[in-house]
């Protein structure tokens, strides 16, 4: 956690900066592009990365990573090679062709981070995690900021990240090379068919939940870039980037510790319950200041820190920060799912938040523009704004009955041992 705490907080002392150099729409299509690449990186692998903590043995483990990768090798060329014909057959421009590539190679890297990261969760090796993470964030923001005094705009955003992602990735690769040379029978066919079959339900349940977080978030993307401009997109992405920033911080640092001990502790055939509890109300003590200084004084905050341009994103931020508080703390403790084989179930609360999600933003701005042409909003009314509160709330709804569901099932749980 420390390790992450430095290097977001790298990132925090150079968002100023960007911010002063980059629009709002460069922001927005950097937004479009991490959440493309974020999609196909985690179809890539069929989410067997996610195998790596709780398979039994090192041997299983290190045969599911050599697996993800060829899975991953396989699904990117295929994805290069679709899009590679789909833009042959649309009248020619050079610049997406250049931007299918980074894309591809971005969710290379990214299949890289997260199977480095897994792994390392697996053996302990957390200072290896905060030296990536440390080592992006620099690497990362130092690129952009160089290419944002080159006046890139957003390529230099996106093509920054590429290569601050890519020289992060060593650390991952040297151990991976490393396992290697001692786990020489991981290569073997039919072991990788076995285990790709015994832990079926990662590819089958947990990857179409992930694929549905991760393209309703494309899909909202898409939906605000067209009824409301890239512009107001850049605001929203930023304002929901800089509230993920606590989850970046600390949460998914607890929450890779709170899978390792959890799987431990359902292994041995412990209770799961006071970690469980003990990790939620860490995370709210950790939460509830910033989210609640956030909400109040987000448009101020926003304008001084980030430049005058910015206020509509701490406008936005003060809508967005009570569902992501909550956010933050289920996130977390979200690996229940895997930990309790509740994969099903918490599929069925994706689909929902996956429904209200493309209903607010792709049904309510054309009801709304149906409202307004026939004069029935006031004339302060601001659609886009409704639209996130009424997200936020419904959403807020769904994140508290899920953490008394886990609550619940963790509890009886121990009661049943």
């Amino acid at each position: 956690m420390t390790g992450t705490a430095i290097a977001q907080l790298i990132a925090y002392l150079i968002y100023p900066i960007l911010t002063r150099i980059y629009s709002t729409a460069d922001m927005g299509e950097l937004g479009v592009y991490t959440r493309l690449v974020a999609f196909i990186a985690a179809f890539a692998t069929a989410r067997y990365e996610a195998t790596l903590p709780v398979a039994r043995q090192d041997n299983h483990a290190f045969s599911l990573y050599r697996l993800s990768f060829r899975i991953s090798l396989v699904v990117l060329t295929a994805v290069f090679l679709v899009g590679l014909t789909y833009f042959m057959l649309k009248p020619y421009n050079f610049s997406n062709y250049i931007f299918l590539l980074v894309s591809v190679l971005s969710a290379y890297v990214s299949v890289w981070i997260n199977l480095g990261t897994n792994w390392s969760v697996r053996k302990k090796l957390f200072k290896q995690i905060s030296i990536q993470r440390m080592t992006n964030s620099v690497s990362v923001n130092s690129f952009r900021l160089l290419f944002g005094t080159l006046n890139w705009g957003a390529f230099g955003l996106i093509f920054g990240t590429l290569l601050g992602s890519f020289l992060s990735i060593f650390a991952f690769v040297k151990t991976f090379l490393s396992t290697k040379k001692s786990h020489e029978s991981t290569s073997d066919v039919k072991r990788m068919r076995i285990l790709a079959k015994e832990y079926k339900s990662y590819p089958t349940v947990y990857l179409p939940h992930v694929l549905l977080d991760l393209g309703v978030d494309l899909a909202v993307a898409a939906l605000i870039v067209e009824f409301y401009g890239k512009g107001t997109f850049g605001s929203f992405s930023y304002a929901y980037l800089m509230l993920k920033l606590p989850l970046s911080l600390f949460g998914q640092s607890l929450g890779q510790v709170f899978f390792n001990k959890s799987s431990e502790l359902v292994n041995q055939k412990q209770s799961v319950y006071p970690l469980t509890l003990k990790t939620l109300r860490t995370l709210f003590y950790l939460s509830i200041v910033p989210f609640t200084l956030l909400f109040f004084f987000g448009s101020e905050l926003f304008g001084f820190v980030f430049g005058e341009r910015w206020t509509e994103a701490g406008r936005i931020a003060e809508i967005l920060a009570p569902a992501l508080l909550l956010n933050f703390i289920v996130s977390p403790i979200s690996s229940l799912s895997l930990v309790l084989s509740k994969q099903k179930l918490m599929f069925g609360f994706g689909l929902l938040v996956g429904f209200f999600q493309v209903f607010n933003f792709g049904v309510l701005p054309i009801l709304l523009n149906i409202l307004d042409k026939f004069q029935v909003t006031d004339a302060g009314f601001d659609p886009f704004h409704w639209i996130l509160g009424f997200n936020s709330l419904l959403l807020s709804i769904v994140y508290i009955i899920i953490i008394g569901l886990f609550l619940r099932l963790t509890k009886r749980m121990q009661t049943v041992e």
